[in-house]
């Protein structure tokens, strides 16, 4: 089973930086938060974070999509690159010197499971998010969120209206499209038929494969793999076949089946009424996505008080395009934050 544990915070040199400068050069944490799930008795999680900025700017939560986490920039204890780069970096839209910038480990997944008997929403990461700000004494934030992640966002903005300063929501919507949904279900049901074999890395590696294909555009597939194969054996081989492939297979060395079955089940649960969207919010979409068309996040923009602007972007991408076009989402996210005030 491939589980992350919760980190201690990171090293005391590190915290004493922290203190005595006010800027954090990457601090990591757990916490444990209680919080009351919408399909389940009130329960307990270890949710880790990670912060970065000065502690007196602006706090901005930074949340991706389901394997994604708490890890934004690199850190003693963590010193991979992060999730989000070209965006999140000095100088980038989301700046460690200007903003505090907080990220955290989704609840279920496999940096933070909990054994539940029931579902996870998305309005049960959004309660964990409450509860980990209480704690770190973060009142009022502005939220940044990317495909599951912006569901995240938007179920945050709806649950603690007065919390929620103002959004940037990225490939998400207030609802999941049918057919994105139906193409999840098909690989949940692949995770579970290979657990049932006893194979369960298979069946994330081909689930995985599968959501490649709904991440990515047919413009950039025809662009990118030449459809000549390579036959040896009696058996033809295409050159797509081995990028997914090798896709899944990492995949399946950083999840693991419970988390994904969760996550993946949280996607499809995720609905929030667009009227209880006060906060200031810039949607972003791309035209070659079809797991998040523009269409369905006009249908958001159209009925959300609180929506200032929808940005489409020109992408052969996809889905995909949020961590692809880093130049193009960070001037959205830049015009959603715009001039934010950092004063010691």
């Amino acid at each position: 089973m491939k589980t992350r544990t919760c980190l201690a915070t990171d090293s005391t040199p590190q915290l004493d930086a922290y203190c005595s400068t006010g800027t954090s050069p990457g601090v990591t944490g757990c916490l444990s938060v209680s919080f009351d799930p919408t399909f389940g008795p009130r329960t307990t999680a270890d949710v880790g974070y990670e912060i970065h900025g000065p502690a007196w700017a602006p706090p901005i939560v930074v949340l991706g999509g389901i394997s994604a986490g708490r890890h934004l920039r690199p850190t003693v204890l963590s010193p991979d690159p992060g999730w989000w780069p070209g965006v999140v970096e000095p100088g980038g839209a989301l700046d460690p010197l200007r903003h505090r910038l907080i990220g955290f480990d989704f609840v279920g997944g496999p940096a933070s499971r909990l054994e539940l008997g029931h579902p996870i929403s998305s309005q049960d990461q959004a309660r964990v998010l409450a509860g980990l700000l209480d704690q770190l004494d973060i009142d009022r934030v502005t939220l940044v969120g990317a495909s599951y992640g912006g569901m995240v966002a938007l179920a945050f903005a709806a649950l603690f209206p007065e919390r929620a300063i103002r959004l940037a929501v990225i490939c998400a919507a207030h609802r999941t499209h049918p057919m994105a949904t139906a193409l999840r279900a098909i690989q949940r049901r692949t995770v579970r038929l290979s657990n049932e074999l006893g194979r369960p890395d298979a069946g994330l590696s081909l689930a995985r494969s599968i959501a490649m294909t709904t991440y990515r555009s047919a413009i950039e597939f025809d662009q990118r793999f030449d459809a000549s194969p390579s036959v040896s054996g009696g058996v033809a081989r295409f050159p797509v076949e081995s990028y997914l492939e090798a896709r899944g297979d990492d995949f399946a060395t950083r999840f693991d089946s419970e988390g994904f079955l969760r996550l993946s089940e949280s996607i499809d649960l995720h609905a929030v009424d667009p009227e209880h969207i006060q906060a200031a919010t810039t949607l972003v979409s791309f035209d070659t996505d079809t797991l998040v068309p523009p269409w369905l996040v006009d249908e958001l923009a159209g009925a959300a008080p609180g929506i200032v602007g929808h940005i489409e972007i020109r992408s052969h991408f996809g889905h995909d395009g949020f961590l692809k076009e880093a130049g193009l989402v960070s001037e959205a996210i830049r015009s959603t934050l715009g001039a934010e005030e950092v004063t010691p």
